[in-house]
């Protein structure tokens, strides 16, 4: 299925001055498993893990320069074909990908295929790199589909955009209703791995996760997340490596020869200036607390396999209360103290039959509201993003887009030198003061050009 269609202009910069960058759709198809999938695997049960995650689309997306040009159609062309092919092949192993979410508690394994778009940018990546893209810039490499409704509820949406000097933005768009961003490092490991022919790389995944916390069909959940139909503010901050560990050496030196981590101490920077901008944004914020969701792995903990695919996180709470001046020291002892306490014992806690009576209280503490974030961070830092190499080279850049319905805060590393960067969505009113907040801009750039 082919369609061809401009996507609204939108302007960026070069040295011959402003220009118009479109995004035109080349075609449309499913991809489909290289082997059908056994019929005794049709039926793919869910976690309650999967069960209570809101249905929502996540675009990641990987740029890649082009270094090849010696003839760029037969470029463009070989690489179009060799990301089919290789992602057929993944799906093979990644087969619940390739169906269709049913409902929160199944996926229908009918191998009817990725939904992959493919599209041509009229400017040169490098161009586009090199100006500071903006959220919204970006968010014109995300697939309208995945921007607009749940499509289909297909678990994977994939755009690629290739620009016309054959570099590549592949957007990856994972349904959260199946994958966290450790399933889709591993799918991705395992796309550019046989991208590249290197099947002594592939690792194949285990879908053990239904079996040790099964779905409870009688759960109500609330996510402790409060979404708002209201669209918000988006910005990136980059924490540089020296910078970086300017903060780290002066957070270490607050706790007295305790060692925090950069996404311990990245953490409570951004949670304390969130929290100002809110005082100053609201009084009345002064009187409530100002609670933040950390999303925590539990892949290794209490014998979870590293190789398991599906939703594995959980949500664990640092709280503090507002006041105009908040102690760094204290919010990294918070957030150090949630993460502590999902610990072994805990996973044990919630795993299996016996962890219904636990999992149901704690939906019962959402639903009333005793539990509740102001604000939520995840991270996908130290992953391995820029190994992905489809064999054309390594990614330049990786940005996680982020949720705009929610104040929510995304960590990634940005490449070479240690840095992270922050992906931040608020409402319009505190992203205006948080972005000029002093205590922030001493460790973090706004926007900084990725090249």
């Amino acid at each position: 299925m082919a369609e061809a269609r401009n996507v609204q202009p939108d302007l960026y910069y070069n040295s011959r001055g402003m220009e118009k960058m479109a995004v035109r759709i080349v075609s449309k198809e499913n991809i489909v498993p290289n082997d059908p999938t056994p019929q005794s695997l049709k039926i793919f049960k869910l976690s309650v893990l999967d069960q209570t995650v809101v249905k929502l689309y996540v675009p990641l997306m990987l740029f890649y320069l082009n270094n090849n040009s010696s003839n760029l159609d037969s470029v463009i062309q070989d690489m179009s074909k060799l990301l089919k092919k290789s992602l057929s092949e993944s799906l093979t192993r990644y087969y619940p990908l390739a169906g269709k979410v049913r409902d929160d508690f199944h996926i229908d394994c009918n191998d009817e295929g990725v939904y992959y778009i493919e599209t041509r940018v009229n400017c040169r990546l490098s161009d586009f790199l090199s100006q500071s893209p903006g959220d919204e810039m970006v968010n014109r490499l995300v697939p309208e589909e995945a921007r607009e409704s749940p499509m289909g509820n297909y678990p994977l949406i994939i755009q690629v955009n290739i620009f016309s000097c054959g570099g590549i933005a592949i957007c990856t768009c994972i349904s959260h209703k199946f994958l966290d961003g450790t399933t889709y490092m591993l799918f991705m490991k395992d796309w550019t791995s046989a991208a590249r022919g290197s099947s002594s790389e592939i690792v194949d995944p285990s879908f053990i996760v239904p079996s040790l916390f099964p779905q409870i069909p009688s759960l109500s959940f609330k996510s402790p997340m409060s979404f708002s139909k209201i669209k918000f503010a988006s910005q990136r901050f980059v924490f540089d490596g020296p910078k970086l560990a300017a903060l780290k050496a002066k957070t270490n030196m607050l706790l007295s020869g305790s060692k925090s981590s950069r996404f311990e101490v990245v953490s409570a920077l951004l949670w304390k200036c969130v929290a100002k901008a809110a005082c100053k944004s609201n009084d009345s914020a002064l009187r409530k607390p100002f609670n933040l969701g950390v999303f925590i792995n539990l892949r290794g903990k209490n014998c979870v396999p590293e190789n398991a695919a599906g939703n594995l996180i959980w949500f664990g709470l640092a709280q503090c209360k507002l006041s105009p001046e908040l102690e760094h020291k204290t919010l990294v002892e918070q957030i150090k103290k949630c993460k502590a306490e999902i610990s072994d014992d805990f996973v044990e806690a919630i795993k299996g039959d016996a962890g219904t009576p636990t999992l149901v209280k704690i939906a019962e503490m959402m639903t009333s509201g005793e539990i509740s974030f102001s604000l939520s961070i995840t991270s996908m830092c130290n992953m391995g993003q820029y190994e992905l190499d489809f064999g054309w080279g390594k990614p330049v850049w990786f940005y996680y887009c982020n949720l705009k319905t929610v104040n929510f805060i995304s960590l990634c590393d940005t490449g070479a030198g240690g840095g992270i960067q922050a992906i931040v969505s608020l409402s319009k009113q505190e992203m205006a003061i948080l972005e000029t907040d002093p205590e922030l801009l001493a460790f973090a750039s706004v926007n900084p050009a990725p090249l």
